[in-house]
């Protein structure tokens, strides 16, 4: 989406930033996507997710749809989502609400996959919640895959970052390999 777009959207009232929880009240559907950043122990920063989940938590109603994005582990969704949204209020996920993984998927600079035609895969806490949120994202995007659960989605994050991960670091290592052979890693002369 270019900052036009976006513009658009704010000056038409549909799109808005707020740090306003109780909005969330009159919400149907919402998408936490927070940082998760790597700590020196080289797990994710869960505090972000946490924080908001919290903050998301006194407004959970019947049929509201919550689907984390963030990067993480697999397990996050169901062991520290939903017990913060279901915990106080006995709402049941897959009956009353809907809970599921998506994760966020943004490939910076990419004008041919955007996130409108990137592959969205979908898992959720329970069958229904996985119909659910599916239904949701296929309101707006081209294509969705529903997965089996929230742990299969996160895990499909997991391995994407892992792959992409490994590939920038193969690539660099032969980049300094090249170099020291004297051979161009661009092609050039």
């Amino acid at each position: 989406m270019t900052s036009e777009q976006v513009g658009n959207l704010v000056k038409s009232g549909n799109l808005r930033a707020t740090s306003d929880f109780s909005i969330l009240k009159d919400i149907d559907a919402v998408s936490i996507c927070v940082p998760t950043p790597l700590r020196k122990t080289g797990d994710p920063d869960l505090s972000f997710i946490i924080s908001a989940t919290e903050g998301l938590a006194p407004y959970v109603h019947a049929g509201m749809t919550v689907v984390l994005e963030s990067s993480t582990y697999p397990g996050t969704t169901r062991e520290m989502v939903l017990p913060r949204l279901t915990g106080q209020n006995g709402l049941k996920a897959g009956e009353v609400i809907f809970i599921a993984f998506s994760p966020e998927r943004v490939d910076p600079g990419r004008k041919d996959w955007t996130t409108k035609n990137t592959p969205k895969v979908v898992g959720g806490i329970t069958d229904a919640c996985s119909d659910v949120a599916t239904i949701w994202y296929e309101q707006a995007l081209v294509s969705v895959v529903r997965v089996s659960s929230a742990e299969v989605a996160e895990m499909a994050k997991l391995l994407e970052n892992t792959f992409r991960m490994i590939n920038i670091g193969m690539v660099n290592e032969l980049a300094i390999m090249c170099d020291r052979l004297g051979v161009d890693v661009m092609g050039g002369n």
